[in-house]
C-alpha cells in the first residue's frame, strides 16, 4: 500500500466509524486534492490487496473491515451511535474502536434476537459464536464469509 492508498483508506475508516457511510469518490478526490479515477484507481487497488471491499454491481465501497457500509444482520451500537459489521467477529472489532456497547443480531439457526454486550473489554451474552468459514479462507468469497 503506497502513501496515497494509506491517505484514502485512513480517510475512509474516519468516515465510516464517525458517520456510520462511507465517503464517495467525490469527497475522496475533493479531500486529496485530485481526480474521481485517481481515486477509483487507489480504492482497486486497495481491494486487490484485501484492504477493503467494493461492491461487485457498483464499484461503491463494500466493506472496509470491520465495518459495512451496507445494512447487514449485524448491528452494533455504542451511545447513541450505530454501525453495521459483516460478521460477529467484525462486531467486536467495531466495539474494540469506539468503546462500550453491544451487538445485536440473529440466530442463523432459529431467528430469534441475540445481544452480546462489551462493557471494558468483556463480552457477555447468550450465545455460541461459530465461524463456519476457517479465516484462512475469508476472502475466497467475502461477500458470503
Amino acid at each position: 500500500m503506497n502513501a496515497f492508498e494509506r491517505s484514502i483508506r485512513a480517510h475512509i475508516m474516519r468516515s465510516l466509524r464517525d458517520t456510520s457511510a462511507p465517503p464517495s469518490l467525490d469527497e475522496l478526490a475533493t479531500a486529496h486534492d485530485t481526480t474521481t479515477d485517481a481515486v477509483r484507481e487507489a480504492l482497486h487497488s486497495l481491494a486487490a490487496q484485501h484492504r477493503l471491499a467494493l461492491r461487485p454491481d457498483t464499484g461503491a465501497i463494500w466493506m472496509a473491515h470491520p465495518f459495512s457500509a451496507v445494512p447487514t444482520d449485524f448491528v452494533v451500537t455504542s451511545g447513541n451511535r450505530s454501525w453495521w459489521a459483516n460478521c460477529v467477529w467484525d462486531g467486536f472489532a467495531i466495539l474494540g474502536l469506539v468503546g462500550d456497547g453491544w451487538l445485536d443480531t440473529r440466530s442463523p439457526q432459529t431467528g430469534d434476537s441475540i445481544r452480546l454486550t462489551v462493557e471494558r473489554g468483556r463480552v457477555t451474552g447468550d450465545a455460541i459464536v461459530h465461524f463456519l468459514v476457517p479465516a484462512r479462507h475469508f476472502w475466497d468469497d467475502i461477500g458470503f464469509t
